[in-house]
């Protein structure tokens, strides 16, 4: 439930980034609506950072275990979650005809719009994700030939992120902003930086929970981060070079923060319709631009009947948000859901015994106590 909360915020974030808002003339609307229309591309790196710890602790359990990664079964298991219902809504618009079919089908199924462009916008996100998904795999794969222990694990990725965020600096500093917002090869630390937390998670738990107990730096950090979200994004090229560094060091104190001190604001009506919009996030992910323009036209039906910018305000934003969530509840039940289901039953996950006290990958770093099988504090939930 924590994380889906986390997911709920970032899809919260992204819709808003996207829709169309009427401008009332109030300063505390202005104030309300402010996080939503600003911040749909950092509600982006949030999920890529997700993304990195959630599905990078499901390949580091594996290898905290055995020591190896099934990176077929894990690519088999992926195929499942995101190919159906992507599939689907490129299939939808072939069919509704919506936009010429040479500005979205090929760039698309070859998995390469963030490169080739797509006019279906949303799906850039994806292509980079699905891309990390290969990645990750062969890397703890190529780590496992030398039996690489967490802390080398940690530098490499380590390593990796700095890599990254060198050579996205010089494309900024060259001015091609485009390559340094879309292409995998300069985005994917966003997702290595979840991926250096679930180390931590599953095979350093006592560093894990020695960093989580820190709740004032947490705290420090993710204020550090809204005041970055706030200041530093409006500088574009700031922000596509350090700016993703921070987001994604300030995303991972936000994860640990909810993971492990959020339980008195958990039975809150707010945090559970947040995580229950969470658990429909891929859906409404990949279906809310079909709320732009039901929403446009009710700001131009509101206009022409003198409707007071306020009403008007809320009928646009109601509007724009129900359609999206609901298109993404229908499909994901309809689509995503079952082809889980189906997942599981053909491929289902193979039972992990991390309680052992020592681990198979050898070096002199493992120690007991190393792998826990739930995490030290706090447990990792949601569909994966």
């Amino acid at each position: 439930m924590e994380l889906d909360f986390v997911r709920g915020i970032a899809i919260i974030a992204v819709m808003g980034f996207h829709f169309h808002w009427v401008d009332t003339g109030y300063w505390l609307i202005s104030m309300i609506q402010y996080p939503l229309n600003h911040f749909g591309r950092e509600g982006v790196n949030l999920f890529f950072t997700l993304s990195g710890f959630l599905v990078g602790g499901l390949l580091l359990r594996q290898y905290a275990e055995t020591g190896n990664v099934d990176a077929r079964r894990f690519i088999v298991r992926r195929i499942f979650k995101i190919w159906p219902a992507s599939y689907a809504l490129i299939l939808f618009h072939v069919l509704a005809g919506r936009h010429p079919i040479n500005t979205f089908l090929w760039q698309n199924l070859t998995h390469l719009q963030n490169y080739f462009g797509t006019s279906i916008a949303q799906t850039w996100s994806l292509a980079v994700e699905e891309h990390f998904y290969l990645f990750l795999p062969v890397l703890l794969l190529l780590l496992a030939r030398f039996r690489a222990r967490a802390n080398t694990i940690l530098w490499v990725v380590g390593a990796i992120c700095a890599a990254v965020l060198v050579a996205r600096s010089e494309v900024v500093i060259h001015g091609d902003l485009m390559a340094a917002f879309f292409y995998t090869q300069y985005r994917m630390d966003s997702l290595l930086y979840g991926v250096i937390l679930a180390v931590f998670y599953y095979m350093k738990p006592d560093a894990y929970k020695r960093f989580a107990q820190q709740q004032g730096v947490l705290v420090a950090l993710v204020l550090a981060l809204v005041a970055w979200l706030v200041l530093g994004t409006q500088h574009v090229a700031l922000d596509e070079s350090i700016g993703y560094t921070i987001q994604g060091i300030g995303y991972v104190a936000l994860i640990v923060l909810v993971l492990e001190y959020s339980a008195t604001i958990r039975d809150s009506l707010v945090f559970r319709v947040i995580a229950w919009i969470g658990v429909y996030s891929y859906g409404i992910y990949l279906w809310h631009s079909l709320a732009l323009a039901p929403g446009e036209i009710l700001m131009r039906k509101t206009a022409a009947l003198g409707v007071s910018p306020l009403i008007a305000w809320a009928l646009v934003v109601a509007a724009q948000f129900a359609i999206a969530i609901g298109l993404g509840f229908v499909t994901s039940r309809a689509i995503e859901f079952p082809f889980l289901r189906l997942r599981d039953a053909l491929f289902p996950v193979r039972p992990m015994v991390m309680e052992a006290p020592t681990v198979v990958v050898k070096g002199d770093a493992a120690t007991e106590g190393e792998v826990s099988a739930i995490g030290p504090i706090g447990g990792v939930g949601g569909q994966t």
